[in-house]
């Protein structure tokens, strides 16, 4: 069964210090949250691991896997391309769900969008800000 995966990021959370923090998760079927809804973590680099994961998973071929790790803790997701449409994320403690990859993909870039809007908004600056800018421009752009 196909499932609806989301990730989310709450921009009311973002707090700079040396890195930016905040609340990030993925969201399941509207109602459950990977690997929780309150997760805190560095929302930035986070983002661009995920972004030059999920660039990869697009362009491999079937069986190939890939992380979106999290930096805080131990909870990891396994994506494995298992189809041209779909992929299998293995959470631990959640099990396996089978998701499309454009959706993901879709939501990725929207969330990125939304945290490099709210940064801009906030005239934060860094290295690791000016990455996920031209990561998410790529993944904008990359082919589908």
């Amino acid at each position: 069964m196909l499932r609806n995966v989301e990730i989310k990021v709450d921009l009311e959370s973002l707090n700079k210090s040396i890195n930016i923090t905040g609340i990030i998760y993925f969201e399941i079927d509207f109602y459950r949250y990977y690997p929780d809804e309150n997760w805190s973590d560095f929302v930035v680099i986070i983002l661009s691991w995920w972004i030059k994961s999920m660039k990869a998973l697009i362009l491999s071929k079937i069986g190939r896997t890939y992380e979106f790790n999290f930096m805080d803790g131990s909870p990891v997701v396994l994506a494995k391309k298992i189809s041209n449409e779909d992929i299998e994320l293995t959470c631990y403690d959640e099990g396996i769900l089978i998701c499309n990859i454009k959706q993901l993909r879709d939501s990725l870039l929207s969330t990125s969008k939304k945290v490099l809007r709210e940064i801009d908004r906030k005239k934060w600056e860094s290295d690791e800000i000016e990455e996920l800018q031209s990561l998410t421009i790529s993944l904008e752009r990359y082919p589908f």
